[in-house]
């Protein structure tokens, strides 16, 4: 039993990993973005996080992490950042159970410096990926999300 391990150990290859693919497609972009809003004080999901309840209003934080697949801890680590800078506020929905998230007025000012700034880069990406390998892009998240079922123990 342990050479069959042994064996199958030694076929893996891990330069071909799905998962390693396309954990350093997003570092190796993220690492642009971070470093474009690092001045404003926005790290990793924040930007996202803020244009999402820029753009919904009564959106609450199950939502967003629906929406750009996170996890709770995370999307509670960066709402309270968020809510630290005064960016967004917090405030009960009617059902109390629920909160909703807005942003603030300097959350909005901020929206608007780091826009043009996001706009531009997402051109440059747009222009270095073309927009099939953006379609192949969203074609592999829709598939994976559509069959995520089959992949889980």
């Amino acid at each position: 039993m342990k050479t069959d391990k042994k064996n199958h150990f030694e076929t893996i290859e891990p330069w071909i990993c799905v998962n390693s693919k396309l954990r350093r497609l997003h570092r190796t972009l993220n690492k642009v973005y971070e470093a474009r809003f690092k001045q404003f004080g926005l790290q990793g999901s924040m930007l996202s996080i803020l244009f999402i309840i820029g753009k919904r209003k009564d959106i609450n934080q199950k939502s967003i992490a629906d929406l750009l697949v996170l996890d709770q801890s995370t999307l509670s680590r960066d709402l309270k950042k968020l809510v630290n800078k005064g960016w967004i506020k917090i405030s009960k929905a009617d059902d109390e159970r629920h909160s909703v998230l807005e942003i603030t007025k300097s959350g909005y000012k901020l929206l608007n410096q780091v826009a043009p700034i996001w706009h531009q880069l997402q051109l440059s990406v747009e222009t270095i990926l073309g927009s099939s390998n953006i379609e192949q892009i969203d074609i592999i998240t829709n598939t994976l999300k559509a069959n995520i079922e089959k992949l889980k123990p």
